[in-house]
């Protein structure tokens, strides 16, 4: 009987760790993100994202570059970027689409 116990503590535990992995998002998580927050305080509220990249980007104004770090959210067939500049939100990112 304990053994019957044991594996079923077991499983449970399992599923239920496999089950809380699972990240999703929502508008209202997106709607807490303001521009100058930390990367730290986005992975707090969205999770870690499913992509970063570190680029150059160029500004036509001033003929120059700008280095910054985008962070990629996917989630059922949407993505969403955010771009990070000295580890500080840069942009508002867009609400999903329902």
């Amino acid at each position: 009987m304990r053994t019957v116990q044991s594996i079923t503590v077991a499983v449970t535990v399992t599923v239920t760790g496999l089950t809380g992995c699972h990240r999703q998002f929502t508008n209202r998580n997106l709607e807490q993100l303001r521009p100058n927050i930390s990367q730290k305080e986005v992975e707090t509220i969205l999770g870690h994202p499913d992509r970063t990249e570190k680029v150059e980007l160029e500004l036509e104004t001033q003929k120059k570059t700008m280095a910054i770090t985008r962070y990629y959210y996917q989630q059922d067939g949407q993505t969403v970027v955010l771009h990070f500049q000295n580890g500080l939100l840069l942009n508002q990112p867009n609400l999903l689409e329902h």
